[in-house]
């Protein structure tokens, strides 16, 4: 093979290394993340609503077609229904798991309870159960309420793929 034969050649080769390398960055741009909560996923929604009914449901009442009310004695103690007359779908994802991890709430969330108020649940479930509750929590929204929180999380998508790698990293 001659000189410029040979720099054809090569020229062609580092041009389809190129097109190749483009292409595949392309590709990991272009792809998109799965949501932080896996409303849509049948078993992530069935283990949440296990462990809503366990964990929340006394507090903030039932879910679903004929949802149960609050069973706290208390009234002091009722919290916002995390239905779509709630506040929850207001809120971006990544939100939604660290007021549940951390039980902090803001003030405009607290219903007059002075004592006892949001318990931090990252001392009774792991990241990926609280996912698993918010997931279900999620997917009893009707459409519209899914979308417009869809449009709140498009905002903060970088706080929710932090959440995401955080939890994945942590093999939950």
């Amino acid at each position: 093979m001659r000189g410029s034969a040979k720099g054809i050649v090569a020229l062609v080769g580092v041009a389809g290394i190129g097109l190749v390398a483009g292409l595949g960055l392309t590709l990991l741009a272009d792809r998109e993340d799965p949501p932080l909560l896996a409303w849509n996923d049948a078993e992530t929604v069935a283990r949440g609503h296990r462990l809503y009914d366990d964990q929340c449901a006394a507090c903030h009442g039932g879910l679903g077609p004929d949802p149960a009310p609050p069973s706290v004695s208390n009234p002091d103690l009722v919290a916002p229904p995390h239905d779509e007359t709630g506040h929850s779908w207001q809120h971006p994802d990544y939100a939604l798991f660290e007021l549940t991890r951390s039980g902090e709430v803001a003030e405009l969330c607290l219903t007059g309870a002075e004592e006892g108020g949001m318990p931090q649940f990252g001392d009774t479930l792991d990241d990926r159960q609280i996912l698993d509750v918010l997931a279900y929590i999620k997917s009893t929204w009707p459409e519209a309420t899914r979308e417009h929180q869809d449009g709140v999380n498009a905002m903060y998508a970088a706080q929710n793929d932090a959440v995401r790698r955080l939890v994945s990293d942590a093999g939950h």
